[in-house]
């Protein structure tokens, strides 16, 4: 696969603290347990690691994870829902019951969820209908104390590389793997995290033109 400027679109979608202020008066613990869980779940370092060539083919989301999380299924299958972080959360990274959303308040967040995926949808149509092809790069950092909270797991590597079946290059794949070794940076395949984001429209279809990858870059090395 040809990688251009042109042709990939960099997803960002924890980078951000902002958390409307309407909600942030739901909260059920306080006001700085608040922020110290959002500065822990945040990706922070990670906007500087986008090259300024292709920063206009980066989708930000500019709301707090803790408001809505954009990369989690709203269909009833995802996983997190069991840890109360779904594309709501309702409890924090410790367990502790965090939000407990009013219908008019999941009403908006549903909302924001599908303007998001929407851009996401259309920006991939776009570059899919102008170049025949589009890699999806989604870019996070992540910290060894957020797993290990969350699942209780330990020992984690400085990058962890997640891919999709459906959407994997494997020439892509072992040139990063070898970038990072080089660098002298530790590599996991789909460890502690894997798969990677697809827009929805495309999600589950086969030969779409489309490759995605997760970069979860440890914030031990930013």
């Amino acid at each position: 696969m040809s990688i251009t400027t042109k042709n990939v679109l960099i997803h960002v979608p924890h980078a951000s603290m902002y958390i409307p202020e309407d909600y942030r008066r739901t909260a059920l613990i306080p006001p700085e347990e608040l922020e110290e869980e959002n500065l822990f779940m945040c990706d922070t370092g990670i906007l500087e690691l986008i090259p300024p060539a292709f920063a206009k083919n980066a989708v930000i989301f500019p709301y707090s994870r803790l408001f809505c999380d954009v990369e989690r299924f709203r269909d009833g299958t995802e996983p997190m829902e069991a840890y109360g972080m779904g594309y709501i959360y309702t409890r924090d990274s410790k367990g502790r019951a965090m939000f407990h959303p009013t219908p008019e308040h999941r009403q908006t967040v549903s909302e924001i969820y599908d303007a998001h995926h929407a851009e996401l949808n259309q920006r991939t149509e776009q570059m899919l209908r102008e170049h025949g092809n589009c890699l999806i790069i989604d870019l996070h950092s992540f910290s060894d104390e957020t797993v290990n909270r969350i699942f209780g797991w330990t020992d984690f590597p400085d990058v962890c590389i997640g891919t999709e079946q459906d959407y994997y290059n494997s020439e892509l794949i072992e040139g990063l793997v070898k970038l990072c070794e080089s660098l002298g940076l530790s590599v996991a395949l789909n460890y502690p995290y894997s798969g990677s984001l697809v827009p929805n429209q495309f999600y589950g279809k086969k030969d779409t033109g489309i490759v995605s990858v997760m970069l979860e870059i440890n914030k031990r090395i930013l």
